[in-house]
């Protein structure tokens, strides 16, 4: 069927609102829930029963759900999926339910029961309230060219189908099938459609009735003029929503305005309404008529006109609130952009779509974008797709991962250290057997995290580098603000500032900085190298004194850098010379390693598929698109292992 526009938003009697959604349909059909992954409940490790009896009654009471203690004593992710199975299928709260289900992060089912269902379900109640409005409008115009208003089957096209049946069904070459068939033209819009039947129905039956009235001999022309005022009513009626009774049609104009007046909830009708009743006698008929006639329909749209707008202004609140949370975040790219593309459109279609499922998407991108493999020793960790950190040590080929987190976006290795960063921005770091040493949480509000053996630095949302040295009790020093990147390594602390220049010191916590390279997008550090990715996809490498300037361009059209002892590591996408075909930001490429001096000669680790490149000590790692985790030990042309698959990317 066609698309029609109506609002979603609080809709009563006399007030029609605008939203984009398929004729006949309560809920685009991508607002529909599917069903849970495969494996879905093992997505939060350790279920949570945060959610009182009294929350739970209230989110399934969103439901018209009264819960029985079967449903009461669920946890809440188990709670949230009873709410999805009961939902009604293609509903937003369906889908909502969904979203808070298959996912690893561990509030978002209970965020769900305490405030999640309810927004979802007022969307369910605004876009059926909306989709009866857009019902409404066809019969007003059904009413206003003859045809039957109960005609379920007429009612329920689309758009351009309706206009279409009318096309069909008025008399051939009378104005109404003229404007019809210019409103279903090839290569007709919507907007042709929806002025068909927010005006262009009404004038043309106009011109229709004047031509018959002009035609007909007086006692024929007064029973149209009274026809022509009783169909005008039936569709007023119609387009408010309020009841059509022919007791109302029949009742003098007064009386028939003052009905609506006491019923219409849209402002602007209240107003125009009261305006027809205050006229003077003199100019009293007349200003009834035309309320009746064209007044109430202004009105109705200036009460539409001001409803979308606020509608849409929530909207646009709602996703510039998490696009400005991502961009906190610092690790939520794929948001951003989905938000801002949502923003640049402006479109209440555009802004819904984010909300309801383009920043889900987004997300998922996201943690596809997140997902890495680290080094550090014997150790190598791995984070998924799911948001679940494990970490295993021992031989290359070793099959014990150990599970260290879930909720994470960020997992980081430095000798017997182990450091996530958690969904929520919290930083928790342990010291000691993957198995059984203890967490302590470092800090909160955190979109980075650094490591090594003895300190922990992090990178707060307002772009503040704290370092701490020592056991993971001691206090924090300011090292920076203004901060994007943070790196540490050995005695080694590095920045990238908001100007994307890097800034290195070497020594104790409150050693000075040395400005080291402007245009950086990576910085990465050794004991005596720092080397630099700049905008331009150039990878330099310097040896000795943070004073040096010697930089050696190592490598040309590099996605990623890294740097362990005497070993460099790039990434170079694929070069397409296809003009019409650019190179995506995510694409895979080929994995080079060198060994030695700064000049010394590269080897191809990894011809293609390559998305993160690892290096530590004489371990080398690569993650390919497929999700396969490699690691080869020794030399640089050893063989690789697989150690892991990652799901999802």
């Amino acid at each position: 069927m066609s698309s029609h526009r109506f609002t979603t938003g609080v809709l009563a009697a006399g007030l029609a609102l605008t939203v984009s959604l398929s004729g006949g349909a309560a809920v685009p059909a991508w607002a529909a829930g599917g069903a849970p992954s495969a494996g879905a409940s093992a997505l939060v490790a350790d279920p949570t029963n945060r959610a009182t009896d009294e929350d739970k009654v209230k989110a399934a009471g969103a439901l018209g759900i009264n819960p029985g203690s079967d449903m009461l004593v669920l946890n809440d992710q188990d709670f949230v999926l009873s709410l999805w199975r009961q939902a009604k299928d293609g509903s937003f709260v369906k889908a909502a339910a969904l979203r808070a289900y298959d996912t690893s992060e561990p509030d978002a089912a209970y965020e769900f029961i305490k405030t999640g269902i309810f927004s979802a379900a007022q969307v369910d109640a605004e876009a059926e309230i909306a989709e009866a409005r857009a019902r409404a409008v066809r019969r007003s115009v059904a009413v206003t060219v003859g045809l039957d208003p109960s005609d379920t089957a007429l009612i329920e096209k689309g758009d351009r189908d309706f206009i279409f049946s009318v096309w069909q069904r008025v008399t051939p070459e009378s104005h109404v099938w003229t404007a019809a068939k210019q409103a279903i033209r090839d290569g007709s819009t919507q907007d042709d459609w929806t002025a068909f039947l927010t005006t262009g129905a009404q004038a043309a039956a106009e011109r229709d009735m004047k031509e018959a009235i002009e035609k007909a001999d007086a006692e024929q022309a007064a029973k149209l003029a009274a026809q022509q005022l009783a169909t005008a009513k039936r569709s007023l009626l119609q387009l408010l929503l309020l009841p059509v009774t022919d007791e109302l049609i029949n009742a003098p104009n007064r009386q028939y305005v003052l009905s609506i007046h006491n019923a219409a909830k849209g402002t602007e009708v209240v107003l125009a309404s009261q305006a027809a009743l205050n006229a003077a006698d003199a100019d009293l008929d007349k200003a009834l008529k035309d309320f009746i006639f064209t007044g109430g329909a202004a009105a109705n749209k200036k009460d539409e006109e001001a409803a979308a707008a606020k509608e849409l202004a929530a909207y646009r609140t709602r996703v510039t609130a998490i696009r400005d949370a991502a961009k906190l975040d610092g690790l939520e790219t794929y948001l951003v952009e989905a938000a801002n593309a949502a923003l640049t459109s402006g479109t209440l279609l555009a802004l819904q779509t984010f909300v309801l499922k383009g920043q889900d998407e987004a997300r998922v991108k996201d943690r596809q974008a997140r997902a890495t493999v680290v080094l550090s020793g014997t150790r190598v960790g791995v984070l998924d797709v799911d948001g679940n950190a494990y970490v295993k040590e021992g031989a290359v080929g070793s099959t014990a991962w150990v599970k260290q987190y879930g909720g994470v976006k960020q997992i980081v290795l430095a000798g017997n250290r182990v450091g996530v960063l958690a969904y929520d921005g919290t930083a928790y770091v342990k010291d000691g057997a993957l198995a059984s040493a203890g967490w302590t949480t470092m800090y909160t509000g955190v979109k980075q995290l650094a490591l090594t053996s003895n300190r922990v630095g992090v990178l707060t949302y307002d772009g503040t580098a704290f370092v701490k040295e020592g056991g993971l009790s001691t206090g924090w020093v300011k090292e920076q603000t203004g901060v994007k990147k943070l790196v540490l390594s050995g005695n080694r602390i590095g920045i990238i500032n908001t100007a994307n220049t890097a800034t290195v010191k070497d020594g104790s916590l409150s050693a000075g900085w040395d400005e080291q390279h402007t245009g950086v997008t990576q910085l990465e550090l050794t004991s005596n190298r720092v080397g630099v990715l700049t905008s331009a996809g150039v990878a330099r490498v310097k040896d000795g004194a943070l004073s040096s300037n010697a930089w050696v361009n190592e490598y040309t059209g590099v996605k990623q850098l890294a740097l362990a002892g005497t070993r460099i590591g790039v990434m170079q996408p694929p070069n397409i010379s296809v003009p019409e075909k650019t190179i995506p930001d995510n694409a895979p490429g080929r994995g080079f390693v060198k060994e030695g001096a700064l000049n010394a000669g590269w080897t191809v680790v990894q011809p293609n598929g390559v998305i993160r490149i690892v290096l530590d000590g004489n371990r080398i790692a690569v993650l390919l698109d497929a999700g396969t985790v490699l690691v080869k030990e020794g030399a640089v042309n050893a063989g690789w292992v697989t150690v892991r698959t990652i799901d999802g990317l």
